[in-house]
């Protein structure tokens, strides 16, 4: 007798890019709301008539407002999803190639600022959003303990290429503090800085902060 089998499971490649589709919609719904009217105003149903979509299909796809912002900052920091940190990014992996410290510095300080063009926007919000819902509040703190996590990882990866000025701990804390989010509001957005003037500010700094004094 043969063995009953279940029902069979399939993947559609058509209703992956369907949904991956909405995804992408709601989010930039909820990430143009947010910026207009702020995250206490915005509902999920603002979010899902801005995106054409039914207010279940939103609370089905991200649960709640809060998962939401999480997941358009998720998205702003690896945009395909190919990778699960930025870290890991093709761009992210050619500076730990990179063998010589100096062009090391000048590419993470490209990273670096075309990311806080990306992302600086989504951190008000996310700033904004966590004086208003205590949920916000822990991913504001845990945000900045995976930035300055991740630092880390690049100073290791310039230690890799020569000495430093500073012990790759406190070197990782002058990174993370040098390209904090708050830092780059105030010179592109108060200012009027370029992101390639914020970019050569940024290499010009992290060099004389990481880097030993080059011998006459």
């Amino acid at each position: 007798m043969a063995a009953v089998k279940g029902p069979r499971r399939y993947t559609s490649p058509v209703r992956e890019e369907q949904a991956a589709r909405t995804r992408s919609r709601i989010l930039d719904a909820a990430a143009e709301l947010f910026l207009e009217q702020g995250y206490a105003r915005t509902t999920i149903k603002d979010v899902a008539d801005g995106a054409g979509v039914a207010r279940d299909t939103v609370h089905a796809v991200f649960g709640s407002k809060p998962r939401l912002l999480t997941a358009l900052i998720d998205a702003r920091l690896v945009p395909d999803g190919a990778v699960a940190n930025v870290t890991q990014r093709p761009d992210a992996q050619a500076i730990k190639a990179e063998r010589d410290q100096h062009k090391q510095i000048e590419m993470f300080a490209e990273f670096i600022a075309a990311l806080s063009t990306r992302l600086r926007p989504v951190f008000e919000i996310l700033r904004t959003a966590s004086a208003v819902e205590p949920e916000m509040a822990g991913v504001f703190q845990q945000m900045d303990q995976f930035r300055l996590q991740n630092m880390r990882v690049y100073v290791k990866w310039i230690a890799a290429r020569g000495p430093l000025r500073l012990d790759t701990r406190r070197a990782g804390e002058h990174v993370w503090a040098v390209t904090s989010p708050d830092v780059a509001r105030m010179l592109c957005d108060e200012l009027g800085w370029s992101q390639a003037q914020h970019a050569r500010w940024l290499a010009d700094t992290l060099t004389s902060t990481l880097l030993p004094a080059a011998r006459d």
